[in-house]
């Protein structure tokens, strides 16, 4: 065989090749195009447009089960603000906290006047001990300290405080449904009473939600880092 017919063989050979590897990156390249354009991205519903609070430079939201993880991320998130202040010059204007209030620390998201009626069944509930306990008789313990209370550290990690920096609440709808209908019976009422009176209830910067979780997801999906408090 001449050298100039294998030449032409090989020339041939490596044009199929070439063809081919073409073909094979072009699929490639159209699996990529096509798995970029149906990327998933969340949906954003009317219900939670409250999320979005103008201005806001950083968002934070912490999740709570328990009146203990509820305290605590009162404490988390003052020291949010006055880091975020000592460190970076940023108000808390710049900055949106939100604080979900579900399962057995809803309750804590409900104002004195539902407290005053109904303090006693929900430290029960939540099982309240101590000073938190006592105070839960005639108002919501976590809402502002006592007159003269020296809080040292816990100084400022209130609901009241906090909410006038423009902290929100998101209150599980769900489990204050499960809480009215648990303690309609001795509060001499219907479930769906009490729940009405509950929702209309509620903290400065509350906000029910249909569901904690529900919140837990949908806050991450309008920017907010998320931190569980146990």
């Amino acid at each position: 065989m001449s050298a100039s017919k294998t030449d032409r063989r090989t020339l041939i050979g490596a044009g199929v090749l070439a063809a081919g590897a073409g073909l094979v990156a072009s699929a490639t390249t159209a699996r990529a195009q096509d798995t970029a354009a149906a990327k998933w991205t969340p949906g954003f519903e009317e219900q939670d447009a409250w999320m979005d609070i103008p201005g806001t430079r950083h968002r934070m939201v912490y999740d709570t089960i328990s009146a203990d993880a509820f305290g605590e991320a009162l404490f988390y998130a003052k020291n949010y603000y006055v880091a975020n202040e000592s460190g970076y010059g940023l108000k808390p204007e710049a900055l949106g906290i939100i604080v979900i209030a579900r399962h057995m620390s809803t309750p804590l998201a409900y104002a004195d006047a539902a407290w005053a009626k109904y303090g006693a069944g929900f430290a029960k509930m939540m099982q309240l001990e101590g000073a938190n306990a006592e105070l839960a008789k005639t108002r919501n313990p976590m809402f502002a300290a006592k007159k003269g209370e020296d809080q040292g550290m816990q100084a400022g990690a209130n609901i009241s405080a906090l909410a006038a920096k423009g902290m929100r609440f998101a209150v599980c709808g769900m489990a204050t449904a499960f809480i009215a209908q648990a303690m309609a019976k001795d509060a001499g009422m219907s479930a769906d009473a009490l729940e009405a009176e509950l929702k209309a209830n509620l903290v400065p910067g509350a906000v029910i939600v249909p569901a904690g979780i529900v919140a837990v997801e949908r806050a991450q999906q309008h920017g907010y880092a998320f931190a569980y408090v146990a």
